[in-house]
């Protein structure tokens, strides 16, 4: 490859050294036709043909004098005093006559010989003048051919450089920068530096295990970049785009396009992006723009957006999005940096969403086994992860907390797999060691998730199932330290384990079982309500409470059976039989 392009940067200079020759050996011969043209143009002067003429005319009446009067119009044209020998003429003094016409061809060849002097002297000076016009002409050109070389081989060293350190290394700048050209020449390369610079920024930010995070740490940095105040980004799912979670530069700003907004793809412009390969779409003043998504950003006090896809394996995979408070913040190079930003940090995006695809198929793929072994429903699995998201969301968790406990908390009983199914299934009340055997379901879940983190740590972190290791490990701890398995106490006891204890026990209450019957909606809310300080966190069950209408909602929706309930006698029974 070196070899190549070193016969390559040979021939470019090579042809500028025959350019160089041609035009020297073209300005010689410039010069010698010049001289030559300067020779034929006297030979070919009317002038001097006339003289060799008169000459003719002198010899022809020195040898016949009947022709001597023809001379007297040719010494009136070259001002000779022809007076005396007009007079010999008509007085046929012949001796007269022929000393006149030596006279005259005196007169004439002194003339010839000033009029061939003079035009030798002109011609010496024309030479003179082409010489030094030559010369001039000559240096100028190597001036020239010198900047010439010297600026196209900068360009060539430039340019080789630039493929050649491209994504590996900054290229280097000309120096020393002697001229305008090296100028502008050291700026386009403090552009493509530039580029690389953030190349090198974006490939460097770390891979993040959840769209949440992914929508923190890349948001925080475009925004940074851009002076931005608003980044998020939707995904394409179908015929739809999905809008994901969003970042704001100013922490206390109200979202107004939630997450979960879906809007048709051939309905916005985002369509368009797709069929027409669009690398990106500036909108300088969201005002002007007819759509509910561009109103609900200006809601959020935004004026001006920027769009690119997300590629991955030439498949668009959702959008990003920028947002200024101002009209027209953004340029065409600005559209231009974001898209190739958006070609560094679109794998981040897939690595998140496959990471967290993953695990959500993990959460299935245990559910089922744990339905498959236990007495309880899918309608109990999936009443607890509702109940527990209506907890989180009313304690005002982060978006991906919510959503991790929503997603998790269906497995907090994930380790009943490894409980033998007399014990797991007996219709009866447990006896004290059969209890102490069921416990255990606590640390075989525990360790089921942490052995599968431990053996993946390659790929996900552990961090990616703390949520779902707390809430196996904490549903079953109490707020005034008398649970199990590690009797944790008050605030130690982790906040979805906090929020899912109260939504399993209540969904326990609320529903029947082999060994007990349901107790009504009313008293498994008053059963709760005088567990707050005891059982579970206080502050908890005053959101629960607050949030009845949602929970008493889900309970109708997905309520398994006409449930025979019975009346509570005494709450403490009732409580031993969750």
């Amino acid at each position: 490859m070196r070899k190549s392009e070193s016969n390559k940067k040979k021939s470019v200079f090579k042809n500028l050294e025959k350019i160089r020759r041609a035009l020297f050996l073209l300005a010689i011969l410039l010069l010698l036709s010049i001289s030559v043209a300067g020779i034929f143009q006297l030979k070919a002067n009317k002038e001097y043909q006339q003289i060799k003429e008169t000459f003719r005319i002198i010899n022809r009446a020195v040898l016949d004098k009947s022709f001597a009067a023809d001379l007297i119009d040719y010494m009136k044209k070259y001002k000779y005093d022809y007076t005396v020998f007009e007079n010999a003429l008509k007085s046929n003094q012949m001796e007269v006559v022929d000393e006149q016409i030596r006279e005259f061809a005196k007169h004439m060849t002194s003339y010839e010989q000033k009029m061939l002097t003079n035009r030798f002297r002109s011609f010496m000076w024309s030479l003179v003048f082409y010489f030094f016009l030559f010369a001039f002409v000559y240096f100028l050109f190597e001036l020239i051919y010198r900047q010439v070389i010297s600026q196209a081989s900068k360009i060539y060293n430039t340019i080789k450089n630039t493929y050649e350190s491209l994504y590996i290394d900054k290229i280097p700048q000309i120096e020393p920068e002697v001229s305008e050209e090296d100028a502008i020449l050291n700026e386009l390369v403090r552009e493509v530096n530039l580029r690389y610079d953030i190349v090198q920024y974006f490939r460097s930010l770390p891979y993040v295990e959840t769209l949440e995070d992914y929508v923190k740490v890349i948001g925080e940095h475009v925004c940074g970049f851009f002076d931005a105040g608003r980044f998020s980004f939707a995904l394409v799912s179908g015929d739809l785009a999905i809008a994901e979670s969003v970042y704001f530069v100013e922490k206390d700003k109200v979202p107004f396009l939630n997450k979960g907004f879906a809007q048709k793809l051939d309905e916005t412009s985002l369509g368009r992006i797709i069929k027409e390969d669009i690398k990106y779409r500036i909108i300088k003043d969201l005002r002007k723009v007819d759509s509910i998504s561009a109103k609900l950003i200006v809601k959020e006090g935004f004026l001006s957006n920027m769009t690119v896809p997300a590629v991955v394996n030439n498949r668009v995979i959702g959008f990003l999005f920028l947002s200024a408070s101002e009209p027209n913040h953004f340029t065409e190079e600005d559209g231009k940096l974001f898209y190739i930003i958006s070609l560094l940090v679109s794998p981040k995006l897939y690595h998140a969403l496959t990471l967290q695809k993953i695990i959500a198929n993990l959460g299935g793929s245990f559910l089922d086994l744990v339905e498959y072994r236990d007495n309880e429903t899918g309608n109990h699995i999936k009443r607890v992860a509702e109940y527990s998201r209506i907890l989180a969301q009313a304690l005002k968790l982060e978006p991906k907390l919510i959503r991790e406990i929503y997603e998790f908390s269906p497995l907090h009983d994930l380790g009943k797999v490894g409980i033998p199914d007399r014990i797991l299934l007996k219709p009866g009340k447990l006896d004290e060691n059969e209890w102490e055997i069921m416990k255990k379901h606590v640390g075989i879940g525990e360790m089921i998730l942490k052995n599968f983190a431990q053996n993946s740590q390659e790929f996900i972190s552990e961090k990616a199932l703390q949520t779902a290791i707390n809430i196996v490990a904490d549903h079953h701890e109490k707020w005034d330290g008398s649970g199990y398995p590690r009797g944790k106490k008050g605030e130690e006891i982790s906040i979805e384990g906090r929020i899912v204890a109260i939504a399993d026990v209540f969904d326990a209450l609320t529903t029947k079982r082999p060994y007990k019957n349901a107790f009504s909606f009313e008293d498994s809310v008053k059963i709760i309500q005088e567990q707050a300080g005891k059982h579970f966190d206080p502050k908890l069950v005053e959101l629960f409470l607050e949030n009845l209408d949602k929970i008493y909602n889900i309970y109708n929706e997905l309520k398994d059976v006409e449930e025979e309930t019975v009346k509570i006698i005494d709450s403490d029974e009732a409580k031993n039989q969750q």
